[in-house]
């Protein structure tokens, strides 16, 4: 990332954290090429374009340092799925987009998986990572919760039907199948076909 010169419309605080962003954004490509097993931090500052000694001022830890990349992806992430879903008008249609978004053939989408992957893999031995996983589960599945809520307000989907049971089902059927495609033991358009049919079972639209 190139670098940022600080001017006059803009504070050294702005510039810091900019640097930041560019050496977490690094560490994300890192770890989708090379796996958090094989993050070197020499290999961050060569994808970040700045020296090793820049890393440890920012981040005490090569953990803190990972942790706030998974973070600052996520929150890409999300920002980028609530835009896109802001757009479509059917409640119905919201939800479904919201889950097969997940299952796109795309180069962003498997990287988003491997990102996930590996930090659920961390999580099982760190405990200050674990946080931050358990956090992103249910804000996934309470987002679909309430999509499925207003899918109800509006009259598309039953008003007996428990959404936070629906969005649990719904969405450990995607987090199974983002798994099988991600190794390549589904195929992506068979799993969007599967959460397609399923999708109707479980909101009777």
């Amino acid at each position: 990332m190139p670098d940022h010169a600080v001017s006059p419309t803009r504070g050294l605080g702005e510039e810091i954290e900019d640097r930041r962003t560019g050496i977490l954004l690094a560490v994300v490509r890192v770890i989708v090429r090379d796996g958090v097993d094989g993050l070197r931090m020499a290999a961050v500052a060569r994808e970040a374009d700045v020296s090793s000694a820049l890393l440890h001022y920012h981040f005490a830890t090569r953990e803190e340092m990972i942790r706030q990349a998974f973070d600052l992806h996520d929150r890409i992430a999300a920002a980028a799925s609530t835009e896109r879903v802001a757009r479509i008008a059917d409640p119905v249609e919201r939800i479904r987009d919201k889950l097969i978004s997940q299952l796109a053939d795309d180069p962003d989408v498997r990287d988003g998986w491997v990102m996930w992957a590996e930090m659920q893999h961390l999580a099982l031995f760190h405990d200050d990572l674990r946080a931050s996983v358990v956090e992103r589960s249910l804000r996934w599945v309470g987002s679909i919760a309430e999509l499925i809520g207003a899918a109800q307000s509006a009259g598309r989907v039953p008003s007996e039907l428990d959404a936070a049971e629906s969005a649990l089902r719904l969405t450990a059927l995607v987090d199974s199948l983002g798994e099988h495609v991600l190794i390549g033991s589904v195929p992506p358009a068979e799993a969007r076909r599967l959460v397609d049919r399923v999708l109707v079972e479980v909101l009777g639209a």
